[in-house]
């Protein structure tokens, strides 16, 4: 065989090589490629969802400082609904709340000596995350758990938001303590709009039974929601992020 011949097998024979090379590494490209898909779906699908309970897009207005300037005070509740559904401070699935708001009126002067000396002061709230008791009727909620309290003064006026680390399971209502009184609070709002409250049945309306009533801020313990309030709104605002 002619020296041209073994040249030409040892380029052939290199071509077969290089082929081969380009084969493999073509492979390799692929399966990189297919390993960051991967991870990447996987990435996806592991994303959380973070939800805001009693969001509606809008608010109304809080009553004060009109008059009649209306607060809430000594109490525990929650919203059971509005014109667009039931019970929007359910949890829907187990996860963490991470924040809250509070839409605050700015009451008077004399509005603000009313309330302290009616409620007590300063104002304050805190969450308080409910699970009710099955079959009960006026309802009974089990206080699970509750934030800090958080105090309102420097707030009044505003849309306030506050962080949170509390975790809550599927069908807890996180609901709005009020140890002594905040004016966040909207009323003369439709039928859709109502509230429930920790007071017994038969002592929702009379002053006194309203001043006397208290929150329920004992982890643990049971109590009676057997005040219903229609035509009414309390002001908060409450985000989830979702296991």
């Amino acid at each position: 065989m002619s020296r041209s011949s073994h040249a030409a097998v040892n380029a052939r024979s290199a071509g077969v090589v290089r082929g081969r090379v380009a084969v493999a590494l073509s492979l390799a490209a692929l399966l990189a490629l297919l390993i960051t898909l991967g991870s990447s779906a996987g990435a996806a699908t592991t994303s959380k969802t973070t939800v805001v309970l009693g969001d509606t897009g809008t608010l109304p207005d809080p009553s004060c400082p009109d008059s009649p300037c209306q607060a809430i005070g000594s109490v525990t509740g929650f919203q059971v609904s509005t014109a667009q559904g039931s019970l929007p401070f359910r949890v829907r699935k187990n996860g963490k709340v991470k924040s809250w708001t509070l839409t605050l009126a700015e009451p008077t002067g004399s509005q603000r000596s009313f309330f302290n000396n009616f409620f007590g002061t300063p104002p304050e709230a805190r969450l308080a995350i409910l699970r009710r008791i099955p079959e009960t009727n006026p309802p009974r909620y089990n206080l699970r758990a509750q934030g800090s309290i958080q105090v309102l003064s420097p707030y009044l006026g505003q849309t306030v938001k506050f962080g949170a680390n509390l975790r809550v399971q599927k069908g807890d209502i996180v609901g709005l303590t009020v140890p002594t009184w905040a004016p966040a609070f909207a009323q003369g709002l439709p039928d859709t709009s109502a509230w429930r409250a920790s007071r017994e049945p038969g002592m929702c309306v009379d002053a006194t039974d309203v001043r006397q009533g208290e929150p329920q801020q004992k982890v643990g313990r049971r109590a009676n929601y057997g005040c219903r309030y229609s035509t009414a709104r309390l002001l908060y605002t409450v985000t989830v992020v979702e296991d």
